[in-house]
């Protein structure tokens, strides 16, 4: 069912969040393994063979996570930066939720309005 290897059999418990976590994240749970195991500098080669995905698809990701502000392109190179502070995935989700989610929550940051124009 999933697109990548497990130790052992899923319990249904798991199963399920990872099922939430495809959804609710920006990545899915397969890309975010394989940045937790990037050195601070990598190419979209490098997550091609730790993810064991096409280069066009750690391309797709990569592209992702620069639109995301998790990474950032070194200048004049084929190469990626993590930021100081997302090293994990979780590590940039944590400030993520500090800077924009919680102050969504309690008002002190407005949404945008979309209306039917602007799409």
């Amino acid at each position: 069912m999933y697109p990548y290897e497990v130790a052992q059999p899923l319990s249904s418990r798991e199963e399920s969040l990872l099922d939430i976590l495809e959804k609710a994240l920006p990545l899915p749970p397969k890309i975010i393994v394989g940045y937790n195991k990037l050195e601070r500098d990598f190419t979209s080669g490098d997550v091609s063979r730790l993810c064991d995905i096409s280069r066009s698809s750690a391309k797709f990701y990569v592209n992702k996570m620069v639109d995301l502000r998790l990474i950032t392109k070194v200048p004049h190179k084929r190469m990626y930066q993590k930021f100081a502070n997302a090293n994990k995935f979780s590590d940039w989700l944590k400030d993520l939720s500090k800077l924009a989610l919680e102050p969504l929550e309690n008002g002190s940051l407005k949404p945008i309005d979309v209306t039917e124009d602007d799409e």
